[in-house]
């Protein structure tokens, strides 16, 4: 059932069922299961027959040391000590689902922050110009280029003009569709490096990321190229993106000066293979407004009805990504309803194991609401555990998940931060946690003390 970037490929959607793994898996699993339920029972009877002290919590120590009410303490105690016996809780559990419920939740939504961010901004495909034009093919142009840009230049909507002759040439076995960087009449148009700096001499290149890897290489590199009847030894300043070509993608190509083009081109059959020119407008210009007045500008100058600029079309690039985005934030859900479990679990098993501690505490004046309280203060600390170690790791496992992503499609790496996330996560992870204990401590508050003593 293609799903994502397949879905426009596949000429027949459909299901399909793949055995290989669906096979395996549905054996694998229910055994894996009823190994850990196997290991986990051994576990507690083994625990049951050992006579060790009981682990002490630190927190809960300082917290009676400093004076603290019985039920924070108490709380504390049930919260972070796991008991043994019949008594014993599964805090570990409990404090690795709530922190593995915070981790998951921030961290795809870091990774949709970023996901977000670049399909907002082209520029972290390195597209920083809004309009492109052909201007000509095989060394001839299809009119007075020159004057045409430099009409272009001169509009006050655009910031930028890019004259870029494009030719192919080889290093080994790799293409590499290399364009000329030549501002026209000094107004630049910016480009999105990975690393180092534009070329600014003859014997200087900056390669596109994919081509780099390609090449293994590197800023600080040298290549050989070859483009015309002698090649031609450069070195790599920088790795960046390019624009998108008749037989190129934005992330493989480079970039060269005009005196570097013709070095390496020398003796070449054509002057170039294509021409063309990128514009890039000031913020807030209206795109197709300033194409169709820079086409009639071309148009009214001898010979420029050939020109047309037009808006640069989408990149697919940018569906790709926010296809995939679905795809932590399911896992999230997961981990929080994970997270759910494992709290609200032990909330509710501490009320039934550790019942006779209740009860004696009552017995010697711990009221109701107090009891309340023991539960409530279980509940939080519990989510501030997950919360202080599940905010630092979820931001930085979102990012390195987007920064892997960014690697592999490519694109340029901004750190993303999911802002709205990171404020509210601490309320409503509090919230949750409370609103879980909110069962268990009315069951706590309703314990019958005399006949549990008796038990007891």
């Amino acid at each position: 059932m293609p799903i994502g970037a397949a879905q426009y490929s596949e000429p027949h959607p459909g299901i399909d069922v793949d055995w290989l793994i669906l096979g395996p898996g549905w054996v694998l699993a229910p055994v894996l299961v009823a190994a850990g339920s196997a290991a986990a029972a051994a576990l507690a009877l083994s625990a049951r027959r050992r006579r060790a002290v009981p682990r002490r919590s630190g927190v809960a120590a300082a917290a009676a040391a400093a004076g603290f009410g019985v039920p924070v303490v108490v709380g504390a105690r049930f919260a972070l000590e796991p008991g043994r016996g019949r008594s014993a809780v599964p805090i570990r559990p409990a404090l690795v689902g709530a922190i593995a419920g915070v981790l998951g939740v921030l961290a795809a939504f870091t990774f949709s922050a970023g996901v977000s961010d670049a399909a907002a901004n082209p520029a972290r495909f390195g597209q920083t110009w809004q309009l492109d034009t052909f201007l000509g093919i095989n060394g001839r142009d299809f009119g007075p280029a020159s004057q045409v840009l430099r009409t272009v230049a001169a509009d006050p909507d655009v910031t930028g003009v890019d004259d870029a002759r494009v030719g192919g040439a080889q290093s080994g076995r790799v293409s590499i569709e290399s364009f000329t960087y030549d501002p026209v009449v000094g107004k630049r148009v910016s480009v999105v490096l990975a690393s180092g700096r534009m070329p600014a001499a003859p014997d200087e290149i900056v390669l596109a990321p994919v081509t780099a890897r390609e090449l293994h290489a590197v800023t600080g590199s040298t290549v050989r190229l070859t483009g015309g009847t002698v090649p031609q030894a450069v070195t790599v300043t920088g790795i960046g993106f390019v624009p998108t070509g008749p037989h190129n993608e934005y992330s493989d190509g480079a970039w060269l000066t005009p005196a570097g083009f013709d070095r390496i081109f020398r003796g070449a059959h054509f002057a170039f293979k294509f021409h063309l020119a990128t514009v890039a407008l000031r913020p807030g210009a209206d795109v197709e407004a300033v194409a169709h007045r820079l086409t009639a500008k071309a148009k009214a100058i001898k010979g420029g009805e050939n020109f047309a600029f037009t808006p640069e079309p989408p990149l697919s690039q940018v569906q790709m990504i926010r296809d995939v985005a679905v795809l932590p934030l399911a896992l999230s859900a997961f981990l929080a309803v994970l997270a759910i479990g494992a709290v609200g679990h032990a909330l509710s098993i501490a009320v039934r194991r550790r019942g006779h501690e209740l009860a004696v505490l009552r017995a010697l004046g711990l009221t109701r609401r107090q009891s309340r309280l023991v539960i409530g203060t279980q509940a939080t600390l519990l989510a501030v555990i997950g919360l202080a170690f599940g905010i630092p790791l979820g931001v930085a496992l979102g990012r390195s998940l987007w920064r892997g992503a960014a690697d592999i499609l490519p694109l340029a790496y901004y750190p993303p931060l999911a802002l709205l996330a990171l404020l509210l996560i601490g309320p409503l992870a509090l919230v949750a946690a409370n609103l879980l204990a909110a069962w268990p401590a009315r069951r706590a508050a309703r314990l019958r003390t005399a006949q549990i003593l008796r038990t007891e």
